[in-house]
């Protein structure tokens, strides 16, 4: 009898529940019922989107990026064939010249083969990300890797392009958020750091603009005119004096903007620095633990591949009232990265900071590059010489 009447309860309050739905239902007008019901709709696609776009797993050469995809995959071709890889932004792609390294480290005893790997404006967050696709590669002789990270850059120029979509996963969005979080630059810039990012990440959750370049070819796709043929040939390394008018750019350099650049190669000698506080990243702060895993990260392949590889950071010839690199420098003596070779010095490697061989106030010219990759050289034979072995 007890059961019965639970049963009949469970009746009379399933009856009630389907009364109450149906009241509901008929007191709300349909218009809104059915915009309430998209809603739950647009939700669960935009989440099952995201979830298939992070789970699924991405290839290891990055196709339809135009530069970034050319060196990939050339480099994935040939992966066992080099020792050493450098890794940064412009100041690595269009300042390391790998034919100039390899000449200058035969000549003080070392065989080497290396490649250029820079990636136009690659923050940390972007160039850890093209770090993990490269690792993952295993190369077999691969031993040194050289890295110029860009800390206190952010901003994305073409949030929806598929260049800054492709990296931007969840966790590297988050990354690039916490970087904007304690940078020093002023609040509008944060803000713009963050709608940008928040965009890119956004096309990279629905996935959209993997296939924008899809129909295109390769070479078509190449910024400022770049050679596909000239990029492979030089092993990833691409002049400033190469790219489409940059003659015009260095003319406008120098008639516009050399005055100020030798005001703030002014400031860089004497220490005085510009850029509010730039030297204000506490030793606790996220961007030294970011150094810190990337260098962890290096050191522990040796237990994926049995390949030993040795993290190489290294500060371009840039002025430190242009870059903040204070973040490098405190992870270093900190020790939470093993090797720093340090070119901000511009009472040290003057010839480096001369106009004639920059492009630009942040970038080399071609005759530049040579000396800087001489220089670059000439340090890691110092380290090799001093390591023991």
């Amino acid at each position: 009898m007890r059961f019965c009447v639970i049963k009949k309860s469970g009746l009379y309050f399933q009856g009630n529940l389907t009364m109450n739905v149906d009241i509901w239902k008929n007191n709300i007008p349909k218009p809104i019922i059915i915009f309430f019901y998209s809603i739950i709709f647009m939700l669960a696609l935009i989440s099952s989107a995201g979830l298939i776009n992070t789970l699924l797993p991405s290839s290891n050469t990055p196709q339809n990026l135009g530069d970034i995809s050319t060196k990939f995959q050339y480099f994935a071709k040939h992966k066992d064939d080099y020792d050493a890889i450098f890794l940064g932004p412009s100041t690595t792609y269009q300042g390391v010249i790998p034919r100039v390294f390899d000449e200058t480290m035969a000549a003080n005893g070392k065989s080497i083969r290396s490649f250029n790997f820079g990636i136009m404006a690659a923050n940390v967050a972007e160039t850890d990300f093209y770090l993990q696709k490269i690792l993952a590669l295993k190369p077999a002789k691969l031993k040194w890797i050289f890295l110029d990270c860009l800390v206190d850059f952010f901003m994305e120029e073409a949030p929806t392009s598929i260049k800054n979509v492709y990296w931007h996963t969840p966790l590297k969005t988050i990354e690039n958020f916490r970087l904007i979080i304690e940078s020093t630059s002023p609040l509008n810039e944060k803000i713009n750091g963050f709608y940008a990012n928040s965009i890119s990440f956004f096309y990279r959750w629905l996935g959209i603009g993997y296939f924008s370049n899809f129909w295109q070819q390769e070479s078509e796709v190449l910024p400022k005119g770049i050679s596909a043929e000239k990029l492979i040939q030089e092993a990833g390394y691409y002049a400033m004096d190469w790219l489409e008018n940059s003659e015009k750019w260095r003319k406008i350099f120098l008639s516009d903007y050399s005055e100020s650049y030798q005001q703030q190669l002014k400031q860089s000698k004497s220490g005085v620095f510009v850029r509010g506080n730039i030297s204000k990243y506490p030793l606790d702060s996220y961007v030294i633990k970011m150094l810190k895993n990337i260098d962890y990260r290096i050191n522990n392949q040796e237990e994926i591949s049995k390949i030993k590889v040795e993290p190489i950071f290294f500060i371009p010839p840039v002025l430190n009232t242009d870059f903040n690199n204070s973040a490098l420098t405190k992870a270093y003596n900190k020790g939470d990265i093993s090797t720093l070779f340090a070119f901000n010095q511009p009472n040290v490697f003057t010839n480096l900071y001369e106009v004639d061989h920059r492009s630009d106030g942040r970038h080399l010219n071609h005759q530049g590059a040579q000396e800087f990759t001489r220089a670059l050289a000439a340090e890691f034979s110092k380290h090799l010489n001093s390591s023991p072995k």
